[in-house]
């Protein structure tokens, strides 16, 4: 299968009239498609896309955020044999050209409020963009109004049905930095087509999905597991989809559990540790209607915010591991199996995976792929769907080594097979001769009662090496100050040994963040560096 079918399929299979997909507005609207309202409105924009001259191949970006005409957009790029490449809505102008630049992009369709601020600074330094496509209640000047074109597009039977699969193309979560201070250049993935059907397997063996479930993705659209898990998944299985504008806050997350039969939900950990801060008697003021499977990626799932789910919401949450480049999950929990609290799971089926060691002079030895050890993970390419990565930093961790994909993530994997995450392998710190991920100290004071929030990076120290330090944002009730520093430190201590412990604690109100939720560890680094240059130019108390 290819994403030009996702819902002509269930038309030709009879169920026409299934509901395919629930978008809720932040203020309270619901708008059902049935699978022939999707794919009537997917070929509309198809059409319209071949009528401005879209051709199979070329890159059409969508910026609309959690509305329905970013599902129906994909849909209908995929119909034209287009390329979908989602991005975040709230991408100021220097990312965006960046973006749109790289990625080589014909057409972009976007919220209209975004055109004065960001789109319109840079579409004229963007040269082989075509045009601009915006929503919105009026047409802007140098643009087209998407309402207007749609309105003047045939309603069916005016596309014709391109020769390729189309594909989609993704900017990896670490590239929504800045592009300021040498923190690099963007980087993307492509996939073509096919990887629908590596999807719809790994969906399969960690959702089992079947057509009368609705799923839940929380991922926002520009973040790729929203392209695999909140859009394709449910369609390429002849379920429902759930579209959620409003903000992921706990009352309103809780409530959409509550008044909508959604069985099975996958959201991150960010998502989690909100609800956990919420409180667990605001928790238990809802009960979700049909839940049955809870699922969790983006960063590590700590131990005890998988067990909350169990004890608060009834389903526990169930960790999973995979990448941008790999197209889908590739570590993860069986529907039938009891979660490990604390790990990402075993490799599913027909995935081969290793841990690899990579030699100072260059390289990379791929070790055993059974038995505990510690190494960089690595999954053999033949597994995964084809990709192509463009731009990037010279020299970045996820490489293709004697088709090996070494994916820069250092991991531990226990005897029964099941793998645990330790850091990124260009972020693990060496502190008086020992090595330590940071999430294995994260991990450590997240247990805590007072921590809501923790990033952990390393210090450059002319006697350890390195200095462990960590930034902690503090539940309500608790008062940062140094009690509370020395106490973390003994707790930390406790579950990883004094050497281990963290050598400095600083109090933060909140952490820097991917919008997928992980935390960019190198603007807490570039904190302390900052910080260290202050204090050596003015003799000032410590930051």
């Amino acid at each position: 299968m290819n994403p030009f079918d996702l819902t002509g399929n269930h038309q030709a299979s009879g169920r026409s009239d299934h509901l395919a997909f629930r978008w809720l507005g932040r203020c309270g609207e619901v708008r059902d498609f049935t699978y022939a309202q999707l794919d009537q409105a997917a070929e509309t924009w198809a059409a319209m896309l071949q009528r401005l001259g879209i051709r199979p191949g070329d890159v059409v970006a969508v910026m609309t955020g959690r509305r329905p005409e970013t599902v129906v957009a994909a849909l209908g790029i995929w119909k034209a044999g287009g390329v979908y490449c989602p991005l975040f809505r709230d991408l100021g102008p220097d990312l965006l050209q960046a973006r749109l630049i790289l990625g080589k992009v014909r057409w972009l369709i976007a919220a209209g409020e975004a055109f004065d601020d960001v789109i319109g600074p840079v579409r004229d330094k963007v040269a082989g963009l075509q045009g601009v496509l915006l929503t919105g209640p009026a047409p802007v000047a140098g643009t087209l109004h998407l309402e207007d074109e749609l309105r003047a597009t045939p309603q069916a039977g005016s596309f014709s049905r391109p020769d390729g699969p189309g594909g989609m193309l993704h900017f990896t979560s670490g590239s929504t930095a800045p592009l300021v201070a040498g923190l690099g250049q963007p980087k993307a993935v492509i996939h073509a087509g096919e990887v629908v059907n590596f999807i719809a397997n790994t969906t399969g063996q960690v959702f089992a999905l079947t057509p009368q479930d609705l799923m839940w993705c929380m991922a926002e659209p520009g973040w790729v597991t929203h392209t695999a898990y909140g859009l394709i998944a449910p369609l390429v299985c002849g379920a429902s989809l759930l579209m959620d504008e409003g903000a992921c806050r706990p009352p309103r997350c809780l409530a959409v559990l509550e008044d909508h039969p959604i069985t099975v939900w996958y959201s991150s950990p960010a998502v989690i540790r909100g609800l956990m801060g919420g409180g667990v008697a605001l928790a238990r003021r809802y009960r979700p209607r049909a839940l049955r499977l809870a699922a969790s990626v983006g960063e590590p799932l700590s131990a005890d915010a998988a067990q909350w789910g169990a004890d608060v919401l009834g389903v526990p949450f169930r960790d999973s591991w995979w990448q941008t480049e790999t197209g889908g999950i590739v570590l993860g929990h069986g529907p039938s199996e009891p979660p490990r609290p604390g790990c990402m799971g075993r490799p599913l089926r027909g995935m081969e995976v290793a841990l690899a060691q990579r030699p100072e002079d260059g390289g990379a030895v791929i070790l055993a792929g059974s038995g505990s050890a510690i190494g960089e993970l690595a999954v053999k390419v033949s597994c995964l769907a084809p990709w192509q990565s463009l731009g990037g930093e010279p020299g970045a961790l996820a490489e293709v080594v004697d088709g090996w994909h070494l994916t820069g993530d250092r991991v531990r994997r226990d005897e029964d097979g099941y793998y645990s995450f330790l850091g990124r392998k260009d972020e693990v710190i060496k502190t008086g001769g020992r090595t330590i991920g940071p999430f294995e100290v994260e991990r450590a004071l997240l247990g805590h009662p007072a921590v809501a929030e923790v990033g952990v990076v390393g210090q450059p120290d002319l006697s350890l090496n390195e200095r462990i330090v960590a930034f902690v944002a503090v539940n309500p009730g608790f008062q940062p100050g140094p009690l509370l520093r020395e106490e973390l430190r003994a707790y930390a201590g406790k579950h990883l040994g004094a050497a281990l412990a963290p050598h400095d604690i600083e109090f933060t109100q909140d952490l820097p963040r991917t919008p997928n939720g992980k935390i960019i560890r190198r603007y807490l680094r570039e904190r302390l560096a900052v910080s260290k240059h202050s204090q050596s130019a003015t003799a000032s108390v410590r930051w």
